[in-house]
């Protein structure tokens, strides 16, 4: 069966595809919701140390960004198609593992697997979409979807886990239902994908970089541990070694900067090209950059709207996932809108107006007044900051394009791995900065408790300053940095050609004797990050603290 790109309706095998790469991706974000509600029935019944509670989320951020990078390439060598299933059948089946986990030590270890899962399924499914759909509206409705399915994920795992956990069902069943997804999804792309007759394919032909492998992994994880340690460490920074891990880190991808220049300068193979950030015309720098400060803007708002839920108006876990659902609704909007739009609108002007509407939300945080009504206050907050969503398929749409066609997988993988450090970074900064606000406006009214709302709220304004103020710095980025940008998501014109593509084509089309080259090939990415919680939040606070973040991941 072929698929002809001059129809921008999507079939019903384009929308079979979409079902099972989405639904997988979205299995991630749906786990790191799950967790946030049910860790602490999880940890009463697996004799977690209150300490050690936060362990499960920081070990699957742990493993799921380092190897972002890793899974990337390998699946541009591989193929997308069997990096993808690969990853889905392992995440399936780690997560039914889980489900039995005997101990806390277990459960840690399990959950770190499932890590490998996502971080292998993300960036493949995501180079499936670039292969499978030409460039043009198809595809842009296609990454739409995707990024729609994030905070539907999200908010999915936090009722669902909320409610199986609190209405006398086994936190276990959380596993069992995301396990039987996983397999529902897995067995829909081997239908859709599998049974096609191969072709030949273009592929990264230069093999694995190993070396490069080894060094970004390790670079990656010492910086999302030690930036997670940061916010939960009693002494914060002070801890001796959270600093030296942190300048280590730095030490490592200065190192693997330099390796990977020099094997390019060889011709050999190379996990992350370096040619691309020099790349005339590919605003790479500024791409990734407005990816990194959006993304630090927006997840570190959606974390203290948590504690803001959670300390100062004293909800439950439960209570609070309910006010996300206006965010949630809000958010799979702008993304399918999104993607209907990108072919017809201007790129830099589309990404302003998103974080123009965005910046709005920080503001109002940082001056709403405590003791008015969600629907006067909140409620804007969560609907405005929605505005971030537009910079995800945009710019997950140039990115792809700046990179070669055998490297489409590891496109996606360089933009998650943005998302996460950005939201890494801005979580460890700016909750730094509110705790010191917070102690000093507690050391200037002794008479109020530390985690009195009068105090959180102090820090909290601060945190809203500090967002506003990095969203409008990505703001100036956008504006003086994606100039001469164009039209992202446009259709690729190439008379006379056969626009029709296999699906046994999905990892790439490779030009033929009687064929014109196929035109380049875009990708996109989603995302989800390591969160940080208060040491005195209590035990049915602690995960919805930690990965609320996790909400996009796109």
């Amino acid at each position: 069966m072929a698929f002809s790109s001059d129809q921008d309706a999507l079939g019903l095998n384009d929308l079979a595809l979409i079902v099972s790469v989405s639904g997988v991706t979205t299995l991630n974000v749906f786990l790191s919701g799950a967790l946030t509600v049910a860790l602490p029935t999880i940890g009463k019944d697996l004799h977690f140390k209150q300490s050690d509670l936060q362990w499960p989320l920081n070990v699957y951020a742990l493993s799921y960004g380092c190897l972002l990078l890793f899974f990337g390439r390998l699946g541009d060598i591989v193929g997308g198609r069997i990096m993808f299933l690969s990853g889905s059948i392992w995440f399936s089946i780690w997560s039914l593992a889980t489900a039995f986990a005997p101990n806390s030590g277990v459960f840690i270890g399990f959950v770190a697997l499932l890590g490998l899962g996502a971080a292998a399924n993300t960036p493949s499914g995501l180079g499936l979409f670039s292969a499978f759909f030409p460039p043009g509206p198809k595809r842009n409705k296609a990454y739409g979807v995707l990024g729609a399915g994030q905070p539907l994920g999200f908010i999915l795992g936090l009722i669902l886990g909320g409610v199986l956990t609190q209405s006398g069902a086994t936190w276990r069943a959380v596993f069992y239902m995301q396990s039987g997804l996983g397999v529902l999804f897995v067995i829909l792309g081997f239908v859709f994908l599998v049974k096609q007759p191969r072709a030949p394919t273009r592929r990264y032909t230069k093999g694995l970089d190993w070396g490069g492998a080894l060094l970004s992994a390790a670079g990656i994880g010492l910086l999302t541990y030690s930036l997670a340690d940061s916010t939960t460490a009693r002494k914060g920074w002070s801890t001796p070694q959270i600093p030296s891990l942190f300048s280590a880190s730095f030490v490592v991808l200065t190192i693997f900067v330099f390796y990977e220049r020099y094997r390019e300068r060889h011709n050999l193979s190379v996990l992350l090209p370096m040619k691309i950030w020099n790349q005339s015309g590919s605003k790479m720098i500024s791409v990734i950059g407005i990816q990194f400060f959006v993304w630090w803007s927006f997840n570190t708002l959606a974390y203290f709207s948590t504690l803001y839920y959670q300390e100062v108006n004293r909800l439950d876990p439960l209570q609070t996932a309910v006010r996300f659902i206006p965010m949630t609704i809000a958010g799979t909007l702008v993304n399918l809108v999104t993607g209907y739009i990108m072919h017809r609108v201007p790129s830099q002007p589309l990404i302003l107006v998103g974080i123009l509407g965005y910046s709005a939300a920080p503001l109002i945080f940082a001056l709403m007044d405590v003791h008015a009504s969600y629907w006067s206050t909140a409620f804007l907050v969560m609907i405005f900051t929605v505005g971030a969503d537009v910079v995800y398929p945009v710019g997950n749409l140039h990115l792809s394009s700046v990179f070669d066609s055998d490297s489409q997988s590891l496109a996606g993988g360089l933009f998650n791995v943005a998302s996460r450090m950005g939201t890494s970074l801005g979580l460890a900064v700016t909750s730094s900065i509110a705790t010191a606000t917070s102690q000093k406006y507690q050391h200037s009214h002794p008479d109020l408790a530390l985690d009195s709302p009068d105090v959180l709220m102090a820090g909290f304004r601060t945190a809203g300053w500090t967002c506003f103020a990095v969203s409008v710095f990505s703001f100036g980025i956008a504006l003086f940095g994606l100039r001469g940008i164009g039209i992202v998501g446009q259709r690729a014109e190439k008379p006379g050609a056969d626009e029709t593509v296999q699906l046994s084509d999905l990892e790439q089309r490779v030009p033929t004797s009687d064929k014109p080259s196929a035109a380049p090939t875009q990708s996109t990415l989603t995302a989800s990050v390591p969160l940080h919680t208060k040491s005195s939040a209590a035990p049915s606070q602690v995960a919805l603290n930690e990965s609320v973040v996790e909400r996009q991941e796109m």
